[in-house]
């Protein structure tokens, strides 16, 4: 989708598609202007039953999570009670990143099954990146 874009693009992912932005950044040159990154899994910890386990996410390629500076300006959205990586972890996850953290509260993993629609707060969050 990225490459289909004329121009430097800004990101928005959104749990696995965190995992698979901070990947696809190590081996891509593509301009980026920058990327919100919202309630990333942490996948270097056992995911609640139902979900991949660890051994099939390092089967499939997802670890080891990158823990480098990404390219490009980053905020990542965490919640304080998201079931698919704790706070502490996805602060450090954006530490390594060189993102900018926001904490959001107790949003649960930030998606209809923990009782959310539409974020307008998404929208603020894009827009600081576009303005730099």
């Amino acid at each position: 989708m990225v490459a289909a874009v004329p121009g430097p693009v800004v990101l928005v992912a959104h749990s696995a598609g965190v995992m698979t932005t901070v990947h696809w950044a190590r081996s891509s040159s593509r301009p980026v202007v920058g990327a919100l990154l919202a309630t990333p899994p942490d996948f270097d910890t056992p995911l609640p039953e139902g979900y991949p386990t660890p051994e099939v996410l390092s089967r499939s390629g997802w670890t080891p999570t990158p823990r480098t500076t990404l390219p490009f300006p980053s905020i990542v959205a965490s919640s304080s009670n998201d079931p698919l990586g704790s706070a502490v972890r996805i602060a450090r996850l954006a530490e390594h990143w060189g993102s900018r953290l926001v904490r959001l509260g107790e949003v649960g993993h930030l998606n209809p099954g923990s009782g959310h629609g539409p974020w307008p707060q998404a929208e603020e969050l894009i827009r600081e990146i576009e303005q730099g």
